[in-house]
């Protein structure tokens, strides 16, 4: 099996990032408690959400730093979708291949038509393609849940 390795440079904007303020639905998967905690904290906010938590009789403090909302905690879920509005503070992850082997490229194109379609189009099914570090699969789940942004190294 052939290994290849895709470097990224993560670039985080925090506080600059208008495009993403717009309206957003939410649509829970399930109605277990996580899911509902994880809505009533973009709805309503954090302190909502911690008291929905204690009156379901969890421990709120060790509810919320293990149950993570599309990949954050739900204090900062709560921030992002205040008022059910991705707010200026999402963050952005800009990813930029550190090489141009077909691997790297693979990783990338991963991010928009998936791992199998991308192995696919650069004829490397069957191969096992490390992607920053992981298995392709977990890079691309990994980043499903930012707003991913794709750049050259010219940029």
């Amino acid at each position: 099996m052939k290994l290849s390795t895709f470097a990224v440079a993560l670039t985080l904007s925090v506080a600059a990032t208008q495009t993403f303020a717009k309206d957003v639905v939410l649509k829970p998967i399930n109605d277990n408690i996580e899911t509902q905690a994880c809505l009533t904290a973009a709805k309503e906010g954090f302190g909502p959400a911690l008291r929905l938590i204690r009156a379901n009789g969890f421990n709120a403090e060790e509810f919320s730093a293990s149950v993570r909302c599309n990949g954050e905690s739900l204090r900062t879920f709560a921030y992002m979708y205040k008022n059910n509005k991705a707010t200026e503070n999402a963050k952005t992850v800009a990813l930029v291949a550190k090489n141009q082997d077909v691997a790297s490229q693979a990783c990338l194109e991963a991010l928009s038509v998936g791992k199998d379609a991308a192995l696919a189009k650069f004829g490397l099914e069957g191969e096992n393609i490390i992607c920053n570090h992981k298995e392709m699969s977990d890079f691309v789940r990994q980043y499903s849940v930012e707003n991913v942004v794709v750049r050259t190294s010219a940029e």
